[in-house]
């Protein structure tokens, strides 16, 4: 006579020899496998045999049932979910990569206060960083020992990045001897209480590409590197 519990049949199967499937086949890793196909071939192999074994006058109950496929089905599409995300990754990486490739020789501005000396008629590119709102930056270039050979004011400065250029020339007019020079930023407030500050950027030659855990970096002529998210500008 069937087995007024059709669970039974599950149990015996599996206690009985905790290495067979439903179908009698060998199996290393037992009935249940690893992955949500697995699951849910071993879970509809069972559903059928249960099936076959009910009692006509004690059925299963269908609610349970269903309640246990549509948690399998579940499974299935969380796992299906997690391996699009894995191959979204793994393009985004090779299109970062490639970006970054293309980025070798190229000029980008990146957090640093350093500012070296353009050649005779150039200019040097740079940038102040502010966090909100300025009636005025004043910029001050300083040589090695720190002492100031120019000034220059970012009138109108808007929150965001604000670039100027220097012309390797001091407040006289007279273009400075090599050497290495950097800059400071100081912040006139748009209001009493206000309270921007100001990050300084400089312009820096990318010089090869390197990658930590898969993830692109600028490297730079001073050793340092930089991510693709932290360059402010571009140039040739």
């Amino acid at each position: 006579m069937a087995s007024a519990n059709p669970y039974d049949v599950l149990n015996s199967q599996t206690q009985t020899n905790p290495n067979s499937s439903v179908n009698g086949s060998k199996s290393n890793s037992g009935v249940v496998g690893s992955s949500a196909n697995d699951i849910q071939s071993t879970f509809l192999k069972l559903f059928v045999a249960q099936m076959r074994s009910q009692d006509p006058m004690n059925p299963m109950d269908n609610s349970q049932m269903t309640s246990q496929m549509a948690q399998i089905s579940q499974v299935g599409g969380i796992q299906q979910l997690n391996q699009s995300m894995q191959a979204l990754i793994g393009a985004q990486a090779a299109s970062q990569s490639l970006m970054a490739s293309g980025m070798i020789g190229k000029k980008v501005l990146v957090a640093g206060s350093s500012l070296p000396k353009p050649p005779d008629g150039g200019t040097t590119p740079a940038g102040v960083l502010l966090n909100g709102p300025a009636q005025t930056v004043k910029v001050s270039v300083k040589d090695a020992n720190g002492n100031v050979v120019r000034t220059m004011t970012i009138d109108k400065p808007v929150a965001g990045v604000n670039t100027f250029s220097w012309d390797g020339k001091n407040d006289k007019g007279e273009v400075v001897p090599a050497g290495k020079y950097s800059f400071s930023a100081d912040v006139t407030q748009a209001s009493a209480n206000g309270s921007t500050k100001a990050v300084a950027y400089n312009t820096q030659t990318v010089t090869a590409v390197a990658w930590d855990q898969g993830i692109p970096e600028l490297v730079l002529p001073d050793g340092s590197r930089a991510q693709l998210g932290d360059v402010a500008q571009m140039t040739a």
